[in-house]
């Protein structure tokens, strides 16, 4: 087990999920979080599970834009199960969110949702060979399992650990499974939302006894784990969000002094800015990037002590500048993957950076000429793998730990936690490996983005990386 894999940035469950199935930063997969806005259709995308927001919008609409937007044009990097399949080899998805693959596959909306208004009855999707999709995709549709509260309009339509687990034990129970199976199982993340991660535990203990009956359907764990390589792993982690008081930021009220595009929609003739919130981190987008506007909302946001850090490539409030820039109440810091002028040196990835300014600002730590990271782990390149998305914001901010960005008509995670933005609490996932008849030594630092090459190195496909290699997203 690697206890401190850490995850991209925002760490936040639609890019996050993205980045484990292609090995590939938001740079390079294009989907920027929970929420972006999309200038090419001039309309906000949005993969949340705030109900208000999807109301608003038509269901119809989200419905589409999950199924075939999501995993079609919006998603720019193969996936896992197109690198296999199109080697030659056999691949599943259970319910995991990014699915896309070569093979097509028919799309029943269930009849709940399909009396919204707006809401096609049938789609027809690309998937791998073996694709189960709640009560979408799969062999039991219709099985008539109750809505439950929680977890968002998917959770109620067999997107849910019950579903993940029947699913994965029929497969193995058939056997063999496809070279390349993935199941999800989400309800942590929604739990741990509502009351926290220490008492979402139970939900884990269900996981577990799930993959148990699962081994035992495929023979028991000696038999399996002699055939199979397993992979244990999360998209990110979770920051409680406790104080009544203090939690909720609302960036609407803190940049109230600028005109601002109603969430959720397209700008406005008179619009200056809009805010896509993506929980512990938002991105702030500016109709017309001056570097004078930039500042004065760089400065509106640092006057709440709740915010973390600001970021932003450094061009946008210094023409012709190479790199990023963030700042903070600590001070500022600019970095560059370019020989500027600065501390030069090397992360754990191998990627060379240069820098100068306050380290605080993220917990950087130096010994020569190795770079490391306190609080904000692999903290240049997870920001760099965002930034370098030309259709995420011009500035990217992040809460405090205990703190979530509030956006209006949804509610911050007040006695439970949240995710999305850089701090180590957000970002560290454990990673488990066992199996394939050898004992395995995982490096010491690992990253969401090492997932997929690891699996396709343990299948003997040929990819573009190699786990532990350093990323360069926008080359």
């Amino acid at each position: 087990m690697h206890e401190r894999s850490v995850t991209i940035f925002p760490s936040i469950t639609p890019a996050a999920t993205t980045s484990i199935i292609t090995g590939a930063y938001p740079a390079e997969h294009g989907i920027a979080g929970a929420s972006w806005y999309d200038q090419e259709r001039e309309e906000v995308a949005y993969y949340g599970d705030d109900f208000w927001v999807i109301a608003r919008e038509g269901f119809g609409h989200f419905v589409r834009d999950f199924l075939l937007r999501l995993n079609g044009d919006r998603l720019l990097a193969p996936t896992l199960f197109e690198m296999i399949e199109r080697a030659g080899r056999s691949a599943a998805c259970l319910n995991y969110l990014v699915f896309r693959g070569i093979y097509p596959h028919h799309a029943d909306i269930p009849k709940l949702i399909t009396a919204l208004p707006g809401v096609p009855f049938s789609e027809t999707i690309e998937g791998p060979s073996v694709l189960c999709l709640g009560d979408f995709v799969s062999a039991h549709h219709g099985r008539g399992r109750a809505p439950e509260a929680e977890g968002g309009p998917f959770r109620r339509f067999g997107m849910d650990d019950v579903s993940s687990g029947e699913l994965l034990c029929e497969l193995m129970a058939r056997g063999p499974i496809p070279d390349f199976t993935v199941a999800y199982f989400a309800d942590n993340d929604y739990r741990s939302h509502t009351v926290g991660p220490v008492k979402a535990l139970p939900v884990v203990e269900g996981v577990d006894r799930m993959l148990g009956q699962a081994f035992d359907a495929g023979g028991g764990l000696s038999k399996v784990l002699a055939e199979t390589v397993v992979i244990v792993t999360s998209d990110h982690g979770h920051c409680d969000v406790l104080d009544v008081d203090t939690a909720e930021v609302r960036l609407d009220r803190l940049l109230s002094g600028f005109r601002q595009a109603k969430l959720g929609v397209g700008w406005r003739a008179r619009d200056e800015i809009m805010i896509c919130p993506n929980m512990r981190a938002a991105q702030i987008y500016l109709r017309e990037p001056a570097p004078s506007l930039a500042q004065r909302v760089i400065d509106a946001m640092l006057i709440d002590p709740r915010v973390d850090q600001v970021m932003w490539r450094s061009a946008l409030t210094r023409p012709g500048e190479e790199g990023y820039t963030v700042a903070t109440a600590r001070g500022v810091l600019e970095f560059s993957r370019d020989a500027t002028s600065g501390t030069a040196g090397i992360d754990a990835f191998s990627n060379a950076w240069t820098w100068h300014g306050d380290p605080d600002t993220l917990s950087v730590q130096q010994d020569g000429r190795s770079i490391g990271f306190g609080e904000y782990p692999n903290a240049f390149e997870r920001i760099a793998g965002a930034l370098d998305l030309e259709k995420a914001g011009e500035l990217w901010v992040t809460a405090r730990p205990g703190c979530e960005f509030e956006a209006p008509g949804g509610d911050a995670h007040i006695g439970g936690a949240s995710h999305g933005a850089l701090h180590a609490l957000d970002s560290f996932c454990p990673v488990i490996i066992a199996g394939g008849g050898q004992r395995w030594h995982l490096p010491a630092h690992l990253r969401s983005i090492d997932i997929a090459p690891l699996c396709m190195e343990i299948l003997g496909i040929p990819m573009r990386y190699r786990p532990g290699d350093p990323r360069r997203p926008n080359v």
